[in-house]
């Protein structure tokens, strides 16, 4: 966000900074991905990036030293940055990124994207240093365009819609406007409550629902927004969905797989009230915390991935 008062501030904070004349600090700001529910989606390069950090900034703090002590990693400087942040707190983290290296993350997913970090963001490039460097890893998003099986050109990002009764009312209404697949998001407490609304205004459109993507749970299923309620009943999950334009129909369908949806079960004109849960055996090869496998658990040099039998489950996914 970058508003004249963030500015003002971070200029008044910069005479403290013992900068020389005509000086110009390289900006160090790394965004760092970090898993949406299996410990073992954390990249090498990430897990490297917050070893060499100086300060890591997250939106909460037992999150984020529940992510560093699953991968050994200690001693570290924390700070926060999260919706109660004001401009003046958002300043001092960009006069950090002059003097240290910075890593930000976020509960999980993608810092920067629909949360507060794009607010530091902002504030860095607006200082004409370096941009903010990504690392990239998990998202939610990915996961469900992944699952489609369409071949999605283009798609609305309309993320959270708004909680007040009217302006949730008219972003609803703009949503059934839309000619193009549109992504939606909520909290896991709003879940049967965005359902509901879909089915009400848009009962025979198409839905795609990813529910706690990378969990041992996790659901995928497609089916009508009128389909829908039933078959996921009072479930409250970490969810994201795209919602379709008008199209012919086609039976409801869902997946649910074990450790990331490996031996997923295809179902036609499901009738259950909610999706069925395969114990940890069933369903298809497991992937338990820890396991040795591309990318994750202990199979890393150096014993760098998460401990065995941890398994780091934030809250709000992207």
């Amino acid at each position: 966000m970058d508003s004249p008062a963030v500015n003002e501030v971070c200029c008044e904070l910069s005479l403290s900074i013992p900068f020389g004349p005509g000086t110009c600090r390289p900006m160090s700001l790394e965004l760092i991905a970090t898993p949406i529910g299996d410990a073992g989606d954390i990249t090498l390069r990430a897990i490297e990036s917050l070893k060499a950090a100086d300060v890591v900034i997250g939106e909460e703090r037992k999150e984020v030293s529940k992510l560093l002590k699953s991968l050994g990693i200690e001693g570290k400087r924390l700070e926060l940055l999260n919706e109660h942040s004001k401009d003046e707190d958002v300043a001092e983290l960009a006069l950090l990124c002059r003097t240290l290296r910075v890593a930000l993350v976020t509960d999980c997913g993608t810092p920067g994207f629909c949360d507060p970090g794009s607010r530091l963001v902002a504030l860095c490039r607006a200082q004409g240093q370096a941009a903010a460097r990504p690392l990239p890893g998990a998202s939610s998003l990915m996961c469900l365009l992944s699952v489609s099986g369409r071949y999605l050109s283009e798609f609305l990002f309309r993320g959270f819609i708004p909680v007040e009764r009217e302006a949730r009312a008219l972003a609803l209404t703009e949503v059934s406007r839309e000619k193009r697949p549109v992504i939606l998001m909520d909290t896991p407490y709003r879940m049967g409550r965005l359902l509901s609304e879909l089915a009400e205004r848009m009962p025979s459109r198409r839905v795609l629902i990813g529910c706690d993507f990378t969990q041992e749970n996790e659901t995928v299923i497609e089916a009508t927004a009128a389909e829908l309620p039933a078959l996921l009943g009072d479930r409250k999950a970490e969810f994201i969905l795209a919602l379709f334009p008008g199209e012919a129909a086609l039976p409801a369908r869902a997946s649910v797989g074990a450790g990331g949806g490996a031996g997923a079960v295809e179902r036609s004109n499901r009738t259950s009230s909610r999706p069925e849960r395969p114990n940890s055996g069933g369903g298809g090869p497991s992937q338990p915390a820890g396991s040795s496998r591309p990318g994750g658990g202990s199979s890393r040099p150096g014993g760098a991935g998460p401990k065995p039998g941890r398994k780091f489950t934030p809250g709000r996914r992207k």
